[in-house]
């Protein structure tokens, strides 16, 4: 039984179009603005009272940041955690580079590690990025 050309050149094809048609669509980008990570700063310095650190969150990125939260992790002199502590930062932080401010004590600590944990970006009342980060990233340690 031999089969007409033409038929094997359609189904040939065919099935090649369908073959095409599952496979999932591919493309490459490459993202004009700074990473999450690089749209805060976090400074601080020791306190007023024992064990208490000060500081402040700067807002890197161009859209107002909301719902910041800070992980604080206090170590005693030979670099053994003592605790740690989520806390929020006091307000909306505007874009560019506004403050807001933050304050926390562990008892006995004489180091800090401080890392931005979460965070939403707004524009125009909308949520641009609505993020928590994974792995903590120590943002600054005291001297």
């Amino acid at each position: 039984m031999s089969r007409h050309p033409r038929s094997v050149m359609r189904f040939t094809m065919l099935a090649l179009a369908v073959l095409v048609s599952l496979l999932p669509a591919t493309g490459w980008g490459q993202d004009q603005v700074q990473s999450p990570p690089h749209w805060f700063r976090v400074s601080w310095q020791p306190g007023v009272l024992p064990s208490t650190i000060e500081g402040k969150v700067q807002n890197m990125s161009p859209f107002r940041a909301i719902d910041v939260r800070l992980q604080i992790e206090g170590l005693d002199a030979e670099n053994h955690s003592l605790g740690q502590r989520l806390v929020w930062v006091s307000d909306d932080i505007a874009p560019g580079g506004t403050t807001s401010y933050f304050s926390e004590s562990i008892p006995g600590a004489v180091v800090y590690r401080v890392s931005v944990v979460s965070f939403e970006l707004v524009s125009g009342g909308a949520a641009v990025i609505d993020a928590e980060s994974g792995p903590s990233r120590t943002v600054g340690t005291s001297d």
